[in-house]
């Protein structure tokens, strides 16, 4: 069967557009059209070849089995492990959100109503949350193993410390600087990870009863630089 296949007879099986389909994949709503018309882009006779990336999202999205989606592929479709197709932001498929780039101290109040001088295009499904939601931009290297200095990082508001597991990265506020590290929580003392290519980067350790913290939210989505540049 092909991919085409798989994914109408998904959505018509879940009465879904291609629009819900493409937020459940995290894709753009113009790619999973090409996607299910046979991969065939305008202008071009040769077939759009999906990363093994898209197909990742695509299982996810659909709630298949990665190897199971794969084994529902007929041979005209050959994926490509590294290759990722240049496919431009179709801006109906995000939302604005505006931020400052020039943030990193300052009181909690100051780090979220300071003039936004910028905006990033969050992806449509979070929209739902957009109250809730915060931009900052990342600068330095504590967390480049997941997220790149530079990028941008789209948190959301959590009402207490219970309800992020440990691991999560978050943006907190310590000492009046703003800081992205995963979180861990043990009794009365939380421990900010750094997640570096850089082993200079050491933990911070506070005791809650001799030090204050704001987590000011978890992180939700990232754009690195090189897709900040494209986009922008």
């Amino acid at each position: 069967m092909k991919l085409s296949n798989v994914i109408k007879k998904y959505r018509t099986n879940n009465n879904l557009t291609i629009e819900e389909l493409a937020n459940r994949c995290s894709l753009s709503k113009g790619y999973i059209s090409m996607l299910e018309n046979n991969f065939k882009q305008h202008g071009r006779r040769k077939n759009i070849t999906p990363s093994i990336d898209a197909i990742k999202k695509l299982s996810f999205g659909m709630q298949m089995d990665f190897d199971y989606l794969l084994s529902c592929i007929d041979g005209e479709v050959s994926l490509k492990e590294n290759d990722v197709m240049e496919m431009p932001i179709e801006f109906n498929d995000y939302f604005p959100l505006h931020y400052s780039m020039n943030l990193s101290a300052g009181t909690l109040e100051e780090l979220l109503d300071i003039e936004p001088d910028a905006v990033v295009y969050v992806p449509i499904k979070f929209q739902i949350m957009k109250n809730r939601l915060h931009a900052f931009k990342v600068n330095g290297t504590s967390m480049n193993n997941v997220i790149e200095d530079g990028s941008v990082v789209i948190t959301e508001d959590v009402s207490h410390l219970e309800a992020i597991k440990d691991g999560t990265i978050v943006v907190a506020l310590l000492d009046g600087l703003a800081t992205v590290k995963r979180l861990y929580v043990k009794e009365n003392q939380i421990t900010l990870m750094p997640d570096s290519s850089d082993k200079s980067h050491l933990p911070i350790i506070i005791d809650m009863n001799l030090k204050q913290i704001t987590i000011i939210g978890r992180v939700v989505w990232h754009m690195n630089p090189d897709d900040i540049n494209k986009t922008y």
